[in-house]
């Protein structure tokens, strides 16, 4: 059952749920069954993860309770799939068998580096074929034009935003083919091309605080911290040398703060229940690009707690695992992983998409999973 989950994992981030809605629920009805029939014929103990018992149990509770009180209760029926498959992905993850959890990682890595790859074809190839294609099509809408012309990568996903989250997200994952430090590379330029400032502002703080924890500096993430605060000038300027404004990054950050304030007075009008899950939209945004503000807003005080309340016992838990054991297992690469989405969706909505945000539930799991001790050094 492994290599069918390992296929499954493989494959989610080249499905995306904004551009192919259909092919993604039929994604996930797939993931779910064969989660379903693999905690029922392997039966796994879950007794090492009481900790994460009761927060997984409130998170149920406050979908129960925002369900009821839901504005347009059979969307959000629809929208309910995403955070049941993220459940049941963070029960499996954290299930697996040590040999089990490398491969799922190296799973995840190997699909970042499809990604990246592709995304670099799309940088030499892509753009022009596109072009050439709307204009044999009489397509040209100026934002559309605008946004192949920055030539800001985003395949297989439909912003450089979402891709750029996944592939910072990914980067930590590629170092444990020690062997193929290689492998980082095209990744990593992807994610420069997406010129996406809060992916490598994300992947920057991350660093920042796994080296603050473990209160052990290594030269090497020093150096590379250095590295991406360079980036992230360099990339800064570069944006800000477009000549249209809403492809600056004072643009975005403005529009943000103004999708912030919007978020907030939802909020305000609806903090016990929330307006129910996939019924929360802006004047101009379906997101506010800030997952915490709009998991409140969607599901209410109830959920929010209980997100954070998991996320933060698994990175407690195994941040004392790793003080405990060294860094000779998973737990450095997952943990920063981890980290990186977190602070990634301060400043954008990967949590929302299920072409992100599943893999991101799988690395909490095995997060979860090391963080029991099951991870022992190699």
């Amino acid at each position: 059952m492994i290599k069918l989950f390992l296929i499954l994992i493989f494959i989610r981030p080249f499905i995306s749920s904004l551009a192919f809605p259909g092919l993604n629920l039929f994604y996930s009805g797939l993931l779910a069954a064969f989660l379903c029939v693999y905690l029922i014929c392997k039966r796994p103990s879950f007794s090492n993860l009481k900790f994460e018992v009761y927060p997984v149990l409130l998170f149920i509770f406050g979908l129960y309770i925002t369900l009821i009180f839901s504005k347009d209760r059979p969307n959000s029926l629809v929208e309910l799939y995403k955070y049941m498959v993220g459940l049941l992905l963070f029960l499996v993850s954290a299930a697996l068998a040590e040999k089990e959890q490398v491969l799922v990682v190296k799973a995840i890595a190997l699909s970042g580096l499809a990604v990246g790859i592709l995304a670099l074809y799309q940088y030499l190839f892509g753009f022009s074929n596109l072009a050439n294609y709307l204009a044999d099509n009489n397509n040209q809408t100026p934002f559309i034009v605008d946004y192949l012309k920055s030539r800001r990568v985003f395949a297989p996903f439909v912003t450089p935003g979402i891709l750029g989250g996944f592939l910072a997200m990914v980067i930590p994952l590629l170092l444990i083919f020690k062997r193929r430090y290689w492998f980082i590379l095209p990744v990593f330029l992807a994610l420069f091309l997406t010129k996406s400032l809060a992916a490598f502002i994300s992947l920057f703080l991350a660093m920042i605080i796994y080296s603050s924890l473990r209160k052990k500096w290594r030269m090497d993430y020093f150096f590379g911290i250095i590295g991406l605060f360079a980036l992230i000038t360099v990339i800064f300027a570069w944006r800000s040398l477009e000549q249209r404004e809403h492809l600056q990054p004072l643009f975005s950050t403005f529009a943000r703060l103004d999708y912030w304030k919007q978020t907030l007075l939802i909020i305000k009008q609806h903090p016990f229940a929330g307006l129910g899950p996939g019924n929360f939209s802006l004047t101009i945004s379906r997101y506010t690009h800030n997952s915490y503000l709009q998991i409140w807003a969607e599901m209410g005080v109830t959920v929010i707690f209980a997100f954070i309340l998991i996320v933060f016992k698994a990175l407690r838990a195994s941040l004392k695992n790793m003080r405990l054991s060294g860094s000779n297992n998973l737990c450095p690469y997952i943990f920063i992983s981890s980290s990186v989405f977190l602070i990634h969706n301060l400043l954008d909505f990967t949590f929302f998409l299920p072409e992100v945000a599943f893999v991101w539930w799988i690395i909490l799991g095995l997060l979860a999973a090391q963080s029991c001790g099951i991870c022992q050094k190699k």
